[in-house]
């Protein structure tokens, strides 16, 4: 467990890095982002994490990035007050992508431990539609599969298997029920 945690710890240098050089955080308050981290990939790491340690973990990287480009911000500006002309506009570097590809990636690994929970789901939607992260493409396309498959499952109840109707009824309401969330989700998230 300790070597998985620091191993997760050790590629977040060049991040950490790059945030030092830039003069966004100083080295204290990388040493209090690095330790607030561990203790999160800590509880991530135990035998049975619960939703609100990832929850949490997602708060704190979520404000963390608001804190990293409010501070981007503000170096901005006082470079541009100070006339510095060498400064790079618009040139992005590993830290303006990480903490929105480390959110993404606890959110995936919070949805594939609570399949079943619908408002993370919807909350991890909700991100990917703030962020125009790519992922909700492919979770649109796999519900779309999953749609097409209940689809077929219906009709090969009910024409072929006429024995069941039963059966073929719910896997009908099952479909609607389906086509209907599919539905809300676009009309939630656009």
């Amino acid at each position: 467990m300790a070597d998985t945690v620091q191993y997760k710890l050790e590629r977040m240098v060049d991040e950490l890095d790059d945030l030092e050089r830039k003069g966004i955080f100083t080295r204290q308050e990388i040493a209090e982002i690095v330790k607030q981290r561990r203790k999160f990939e800590y509880r991530l790491k135990r035998p049975s994490p619960l939703k609100q340690d990832f929850l949490a973990y997602i708060d704190y990287e979520t404000q963390l990035d608001s804190l990293r480009r409010l501070r981007k911000k503000s170096v901005a500006r006082e470079l541009e007050k100070q006339g510095d002309k060498r400064r790079r506009r618009n040139k992005k570097s590993v830290s303006d992508f990480a903490g929105i590809s480390r959110i993404v990636e606890i959110y995936r690994i919070a949805v594939m431990r609570f399949k079943g929970d619908l408002e993370l789901w919807f909350r991890y939607l909700e991100f990917c539609k703030d962020k125009k992260n790519g992922r909700m493409k492919k979770v649109r396309a796999f519900i779309l599969e999953v749609v097409v498959c209940l689809v077929l499952i219906t009709l090969f109840f009910f024409f072929v298997n006429l024995r069941v109707p039963i059966l073929a009824l719910f896997c009908l309401v099952i479909w609607v029920l389906v086509l209907w969330m599919y539905n809300c989700m676009f009309d939630r998230f656009g």
